[in-house]
């Protein structure tokens, strides 16, 4: 799960975009996602990234009913319905700045692959919400890496590097 910690900016604030959710996915406050036939579908390895989940709205754009289970906390996940598209529309709301900053665990132990632990590295993700860190290279990847956290060292700082709209 991506957790956000800053930014590069000189303001520090998101920009945010609203995506309906596709449908029967569950998606996560703190996940990568990107935008598949019109709709917010979790981003796979190599692909651009929209940006990271804020937070799970209607679609009148208010926060989301569920029966109290979605409480828009970090991690926190949402089932959309098989017809979300056409009926629901439950929507993501998605930091898409390319300045914002967070921190990311790996698929294995940060610095398991020489360099994973350094600033100045890109990364693949291997899924929504994890670091492939075995695709640790200086070449232009998912994300871009401030080396590791100041507060758990078994994290990443990260920001989006290869951008689907600002087409980086």
């Amino acid at each position: 799960m991506f957790i956000k910690i800053g930014s590069l900016g000189n303001y520090g604030g998101p920009i945010l975009v609203d995506r309906i959710v596709t449908n029967s996915v569950t998606v996560a406050v703190g996940d990568a996602v990107n935008t598949v036939s019109g709709f917010a579908a979790l981003v796979t390895t190599g692909a651009r990234i929209l940006g990271i989940v804020e937070s799970v709205i209607g679609d009148n754009r208010l926060a989301i009913s569920t029966g109290g289970t979605y409480r828009g906390n970090p991690g926190d996940t949402y089932a959309a319905a098989a017809d979300n598209q056409t009926v629901d529309k439950a929507r993501v709301r998605v930091d898409v700045g390319t300045t914002s900053l967070y921190e990311v665990t790996g698929d294995a132990a940060i610095g398991t692959t020489a360099g994973s632990n350094l600033a100045g590295k890109t990364f693949d993700l291997a899924d929504e919400e994890t670091l492939d860190e075995s695709t640790v290279a200086e070449v232009k990847q998912q994300v871009y890496s401030h080396g590791l956290s100041l507060v758990n060292t078994t994290k990443v700082v990260v920001n989006i590097l290869e951008s689907e709209i600002f087409g980086f």
